[in-house]
């Protein structure tokens, strides 16, 4: 039992920090980024090529072999500029043109980057070193790895940071604001446009991170950010979508329970834990910590 709550605390704290990605980008724009899980994988993948300077799909090796962090850095950097493109070229233009176009973009953009990912390192899964080796600690019988204990500690530091940003900066503030109402924002003369694409920048790097977490424990695949960005959606919507504490709390209720329900039928733990997240929302549609909005018709 205590084995399968710490992974799902581990898992949680993932899955929380994805979907603050979400949170971003629907409060500044009233759409969600579906792409947000494949920029998870391409995350992912752009920091194995930065450890290891291998392109197995293409038969490629440049011989870069960087450090862990310096990988890290390098593909945040990768994930955040291709953020900015899906925002300027997928989402901006199709905005303006139809209710639903900036959504179908983003949707676009996750396939084209799921294709480019088979491309480049083909259909494997491949296994991607941590910073901390196979360094192990035991606790009333369970073990955790440093790298558990790392992911937890830089996945709080990260929401954490989030949350002081969007407080305490003038560029927080502004995001803040276009996110209450875009028309007085701009009168105030703050460029929505560019706190939009902002906005998008931010979540494709807390994607990108979540990757370089999870991958040396679950290792990397082109296909996974599928089932990473639709659990961590989940656990947005579980807290409340509009609430980073409650996408927090969701996320870390998401990880333990089906972790729990993987104790017993490990093949229906992504099963058990929808039906989970279905009694929730069957309770509270708003989410744990949404605000049921009553509209007059």
């Amino acid at each position: 039992m205590l084995q399968a709550i710490i992974s799902g605390l581990v898992m949680g704290s993932i899955y929380a920090l994805i979907a603050q990605g979400y949170y971003i980008t629907s409060i500044t724009t009233g759409r969600i980024n579906f792409g947000q899980g494949d920029f998870l994988m391409m995350g992912s993948m752009a920091g194995l090529f930065f450890l290891t300077g291998k392109l197995p799909g293409l038969l490629v090796d440049v011989g870069i072999k960087l450090p862990w962090f310096v990988s890290l850095l390098l593909a945040l950097a990768v994930i955040g500029c291709l953020g900015y493109l899906l925002e300027r070229i997928a989402v901006r233009p199709l905005r303006r043109m139809m209710a639903v176009g900036a959504i179908m973009g983003t949707i676009a953009v996750a396939i084209m980057l799921r294709n480019v990912a088979i491309l480049l390192y083909g259909r494997d899964v491949l296994p991607v070193p941590s910073p901390f080796g196979t360094k192990y600690l035991h606790f009333l019988g369970a073990g955790v790895s440093a790298h558990e204990i790392f992911v937890i500690i830089i996945s709080l530091l990260a929401m954490g940071g989030l949350w002081l940003f969007l407080q305490r900066s003038i560029l927080g503030r502004a995001l803040r604001a276009v996110a209450h109402n875009r028309e007085a924002a701009a009168l105030m003369g703050i460029d929505v446009d560019r706190m939009t694409s902002l906005a998008f920048v931010l979540a494709s790097v807390l994607a990108g991170l979540g990757g370089m977490l999870v991958t040396p424990i679950t290792f990397a695949s082109a296909y996974l950010g599928s089932i990473l960005g639709l659990k961590a959606f989940a656990a947005a919507i579980i807290g409340g979508l509009e609430d980073p504490a409650g996408i927090l709390v969701g996320g870390i209720l998401l990880g333990v329970a089906e972790q729990l329900f993987g104790r017993w039928n490990s093949a229906a733990q992504d099963a058990a834990a929808f039906v989970f997240i279905l009694l929730i929302l069957v309770v509270r549609p708003a989410g744990l910590f949404g605000r049921a909005v009553r509209e007059k018709v």
